[in-house]
């Protein structure tokens, strides 16, 4: 036998190719699928110091996410207003129903006082002269005094149009008790030199009698004012 066939088997032992590790004729292996390039981390198919970029519908949801609860927040921050405010007026307005009521309860009250101190006195009609009638007129107007000071305190009510304190019922009162003052004075001077006495029936700014206003108030009071508006009767 020659020493040819024994030297590749004497490589092969040796080596395990004919080529040396340093041989220039080696070939590397390739890069197998899977493989984790030098430096990167294990677990990954990136290179090291990269991120994936984030998910465009991920991010989406998140938006979509934040803005649904910041909406729900201002729908109950404005449910919990509007019932605020309902409940708010609910309580003013019973309030004023029950204010009103009151009123309406006191102002009928004093009518019916006013009418119980008018007919324990005598009318002026009944006098037998002027000086009499002059007195039973001022004691009338003395019995009205109660009932002006009580409508003052009432003045919302008494008042036909709320959005005008010129001449409400109080005042209209007031001018009817003034010209049976007027009056009075006027039979006092008939009294003391003869001169004749006339009632002059006042009537409001807009020119309209007083006394028809105030019969539009409770029964009690309209009978009042029927009777205080004819002292000359």
């Amino acid at each position: 036998m020659t020493d040819d066939a024994t030297t590749p088997a004497a490589d092969d032992a040796g080596t395990g190719s004919r080529y040396g590790p340093d041989s220039p004729g080696r070939a590397e292996p390739a890069g197998r699928a899977g493989d984790v390039p030098p430096g990167a981390p294990a677990g990954t198919d990136q290179p090291a110091g990269q991120r994936r970029p984030p998910d465009p519908a991920a991010r989406r949801r998140r938006r979509l996410t934040i803005a649904g609860i910041a909406g729900a927040a201002v729908l109950v921050l404005l449910v919990c207003g509007c019932l605020g405010a309902f409940a708010a007026g609910l309580g003013r307005f019973a309030r004023e129903s029950d204010h009103e009521r009151t009123a309406q309860a006191r102002g009928e009250d004093a009518c019916r006082e006013l009418e119980r101190r008018l007919n324990r006195l005598t009318p002026p009609g009944a006098a037998g002269s002027p000086g009499e009638r002059a007195a039973a007129i001022r004691d009338e107007n003395a019995a009205v005094r109660p009932f002006l000071s009580e409508i003052e305190r009432l003045r919302g009510w008494w008042n036909e149009d709320p959005d005008d304190d010129r001449d409400g019922r109080g005042e209209s009162w007031q001018r009817l008790v003034d010209a049976r003052a007027s009056y009075a004075d006027a039979l006092d001077r008939q009294v003391t030199n003869g001169e004749p006495a006339f009632f002059i029936a006042p009537r409001d700014p807009a020119g309209r009698p007083v006394v028809d206003r105030l019969q539009h108030g409770p029964e009690e009071c309209a009978s009042a004012a029927r009777r205080l508006g004819a002292p000359d009767l």
